[in-house]
């Protein structure tokens, strides 16, 4: 009589939960890359834009905007320096003081217009840190550094962040530890073009229109540990889980053992086998003591685990020796047939009616409080006083009302024998309710 339906379910979504972990994990394998990239568009006319040439260290070429909107410059190339240079500058550091973090990125896009010798051009991601940089002193930012050449201008070229290298002439001025000479581009303050080494002297033309970075937003590497993490985890988990609920169903088994074991007692069952038993009273037609032990055990179970209520009359025929002296024998088993089948066809579908022994007879209301198993027991009274048993026989009998406040069946078959006692005692064919739980609220 035990439903196993929610353990079931439990046990289904877990299996579900697995399921769509697994499809998840399988998925995240294969995922395109592009769908977890993060990109940062360089927002170039919005932000402050310098150019400069050799003549601030002695040289003697010229630089001049042809369109500083545009971020379009021209560059004249003169000798009087060993290496003529003209440079581009975008400051990047924003309102809170800080640079770009370009860490989480790998790859850079850019679009340079350009017109001049074939050497190519020379981009700078100067980046700031504290175990270099002197406050006040751009040139001590750290200058990451990558040439392109013409074959790479005058179109969208993409490279990598890892093709940056430190200049060398950087590191030498500066005695830069080993342990700071690689990139790095945690607080890029100045994004810069310069022309590239080695250049001829002569005019060049330039023009900015595109700077971009792009990067995974977890990198298979983060993703890969993630998964195997996350399946540990799951893995550790479940076995844990196991675990307890194993526990938990030895000491539900065993209790459900004792309990097993204290109805039999309670019911004075020997310890045959119980299938070998019958569960139907003979004479009268209702269960005996055998059948209502799973409605004992379901109805403890019920009111422990789901605070259930559960109620049980005892009855007693009223005078039932008086009709055996009389009558003899015969007649009080039609008594006792009656009055079976009158509790039988008047209790509810979900009440069990079962001969306790002798004259006695027990009601078992499964889900029903104190309130309701009066209001069943006084049906019982009234549709036995007023039926005619056997040639105008009238037969009463007296109820003792007890529903379960603690987990004790024996307190319970207690409670309804003294409201049974009490009933006898105060004239008998009475209701009367165990008076423990009579000042109770009712479950």
């Amino acid at each position: 009589m035990t439903n196993l339906t929610p353990k079931r379910l439990l046990i289904s979504r877990l299996e579900l939960l697995l399921g769509l972990l697994a499809l998840a994990s399988v998925a995240a394998l294969f995922v395109p890359a592009d769908w977890l990239t993060r990109d940062y568009n360089l927002p170039i006319t919005a932000l402050k834009a310098d150019i400069y040439s050799d003549q601030a260290i002695g040289g003697q070429s010229n630089v001049e905007w042809i369109n500083e909107e545009a971020r379009a410059w021209q560059c004249t190339l003169k000798p009087g320096f060993a290496d003529p240079f003209c440079s581009f500058l975008i400051h990047l550091v924003g309102k809170e003081g800080k640079g770009l973090d370009l860490s989480k990125y790998t790859n850079m896009t850019v679009h340079i217009k350009y017109t001049g010798p074939p050497k190519g051009l020379r981009i700078y991601l100067r980046n700031r840190s504290p175990n270099y940089y002197v406050l006040g002193n751009l040139n001590s930012t750290k200058y990451n550094t990558v040439e392109l050449t013409n074959a790479e201008l005058n179109k969208i070229t993409r490279f990598k962040l890892a093709d940056f290298g430190v200049a060398d002439w950087w590191l030498a001025s500066h005695s830069v530890p080993v342990e700071f000479s690689q990139p790095e581009f945690n607080d890029v303050v100045l994004f810069e073009i310069q022309t590239g080494t080695s250049l001829k002297d002569g005019t060049y033309n330039i023009e900015l229109t595109e700077v971009s970075w792009s990067g995974p937003i977890v990198s298979q590497e983060v993703l890969y540990r993630a998964i195997v993490i996350l399946w540990a985890a799951v893995v550790f988990s479940l076995l844990i889980y196991r675990q307890v609920r194993l526990n938990i169903q030895l000491k539900q088994k065993a209790q459900q053992q004792e309990e097993l074991i204290n109805i039999n007692k309670l019911l004075n069952l020997q310890t045959q086998k119980f299938e070998e038993l019958a569960k139907t009273d003979m004479l009268t037609g209702v269960a005996n003591r055998l059948g209502v032990r799973e409605y004992l055990f379901e109805g403890l179970n019920n009111w422990r685990n789901n605070q259930s209520p559960f109620s049980l009359i005892l009855i007693d025929i009223d005078h039932f020796k008086l009709f055996n002296d009389t009558h003899g024998h015969d007649v009080g088993d039609k008594v006792l047939k009656g009055a079976a089948e009158i509790f039988r066809n008047s209790v509810r579908n979900t009440d069990l009616v079962a001969r306790w022994g002798g004259e006695e007879f027990i009601v078992i209301c499964p889900n029903t409080d104190t309130h309701q198993a009066t209001t069943v027991a006084e049906n019982l009274r009234t549709r036995l006083a007023s039926a005619e048993i056997f040639n105008g026989l009238k037969v009463t009998a007296s109820f003792g009302v007890a529903s379960m406040n603690t987990p004790s069946l024996e307190h319970l078959f207690k409670q309804a024998d003294e409201a049974l006692y009490s009933a006898k005692e105060a004239g008998r064919n009475k209701v009367v309710v165990s008076s423990t739980l009579a000042n109770l609220p009712s479950l």
